[in-house]
């Protein structure tokens, strides 16, 4: 390679390295004005209980965990008659259908073949928008236990002009292992610094997946559940703002979420994520970027920004490959502040790591282990992205749920 070759290598992997780290700033200076943004909540009056809410639970060999839920639900600090509990029993090999009839729930069989959540959302709205019985739903997970107040705060954000709102994902073993611990920092950090502050600045939150209300008349605007990928929950929250609606953030409304107990449950897991991604931000980057100029839509350009992750690792990629094919190098009047932006980024991840940690109750005894299995965490996103890119998974595979809590144990 001759020297002019060279130089020109070496100026696009620093402009490189220096965008990314722009991008990642971006998220940061949110962050941080939503923190700053944030005042403290006045006191709110009573909100009658209005809202009737049919409760959803899709559950693939739920047998260990289902109860627990279910009886959650049935203690909502919310009048029984307004709400009704949902379990679509699909491609079950064990008992969950059983189990969640004996504990009281109504069963939704879908029919045809089920590849995903989003294919039996798609029918019980369907449902649900022919029966016209119900103002909202509110979908969970099957391993989740969620908070007695969860309904009453829903009903307040529907009440308050909420279409869209999703409630605070905690963690309900975060105490079991370092990926158990890893998986609730890196949740807490998006509750705190991504929903929430983007919340206080009048942006769209993200739903992530449970523990979130739509109301009817919204998704009968959207023509009912349309999602194409295998991560709905990201797909959603692009078609919420393309049809000029945010999502809320409720964060007094807690789902406890069970997490990953060894790594190859979370690279599974991840790897479903990433195909998500890539085919969600295929399908809707374009869409938000037009809408952001023509329409000036903030919300648009936002989610854009974060819709354009896939993009902003194949520059990360390309820019860690020629470094290291590049090697070392050093050009003279030439330098980019990329290098200091980087270390700024990683001293606000270790800030915001340990502000979650401490804000959940947990100590600092064993916050050094559960940070260093959050970093790598981190780190096994990209090999997980760079397969993904290459072959993306199609077949969904389930994650086994076999931490039975209750609710008095959370």
């Amino acid at each position: 390679m001759d020297s002019s070759t060279f130089t020109l290598a070496a100026h696009l992997i620093k402009w490189l390295g220096f965008l990314t780290s722009v991008y990642g700033v971006y998220f940061v200076v949110l962050a941080l004005w939503g923190e700053w943004r944030k005042k403290i909540k006045p006191q709110k009056g009573a909100v009658p209980p209005e809202t009737r809410f049919a409760l959803f639970i899709a559950a693939r060999n739920e047998a260990d965990v289902i109860g627990n839920l279910i009886a959650s639900l049935q203690r909502q600090n919310y009048p029984a008659e307004l709400y009704d509990i949902y379990v679509a029993p699909n491609n079950c090999t064990d008992h969950t259908r059983g189990i969640a009839a004996a504990c009281g729930a109504r069963i939704f069989d879908p029919v045809g073949e089920i590849r995903s959540k989003g294919d039996v959302l798609t029918q019980f709205i369907r449902a649900c928008m022919t029966e016209n019985k119900y103002d909202a739903i509110c979908v969970f997970d099957a391993d989740n236990i969620v908070h007695p107040d969860f309904l009453q705060h829903m009903n307040r954000a529907r009440q308050s002009g909420a279409q869209v709102a999703q409630g605070f994902k905690n963690s309900k073993n975060p105490g079991d292992n370092a990926v158990a611990a890893s998986f609730s920092i890196y949740f807490w950090i998006i509750d705190r610094f991504y929903n929430s502050s983007r919340e206080a600045l009048g942006l769209s939150s993200f739903v992530t997946g449970t523990g979130f209300m739509a109301t009817l008349p919204f998704l009968e605007k959207l023509g009912g559940w349309n999602t194409r990928t295998i991560t709905e929950d990201y797909e959603f929250s692009a078609q919420c703002v393309l049809a000029g609606e945010r999502v809320h953030y409720v964060g007094d409304a807690i789902v406890y979420d069970e997490q990953p107990l060894t790594f190859t449950q979370s690279w599974k897991q991840r790897r479903r994520w990433s195909t998500g991604n890539f085919d969600s931000s295929r399908y809707y980057l374009k869409d938000l970027c037009k809408e952001a100029v023509c329409r000036r839509s903030i919300l648009c350009l936002d989610l854009a920004m974060t819709y354009l992750s896939p993009v902003i690792f194949v520059l990360s990629a390309l820019g860690l490959a020629g470094q290291t094919l590049l090697g070392k190098y050093s050009l003279d009047g030439f330098s980019l502040p990329g290098q200091p932006l980087l270390w700024g980024l990683m001293l606000c991840l270790l800030l915001a790591a340990l502000f979650t940690y401490k804000q959940n109750r947990r100590t600092l005894r064993g916050f050094c282990k559960a940070f260093g299995s959050f970093l790598f965490l981190l780190a096994s996103w990209m090999p997980i992205n760079l397969i993904t890119l290459l072959r993306k998974q199609r077949k969904w595979e389930m994650i086994p749920h076999t931490r039975s809590i209750s609710l008095e144990e959370m």
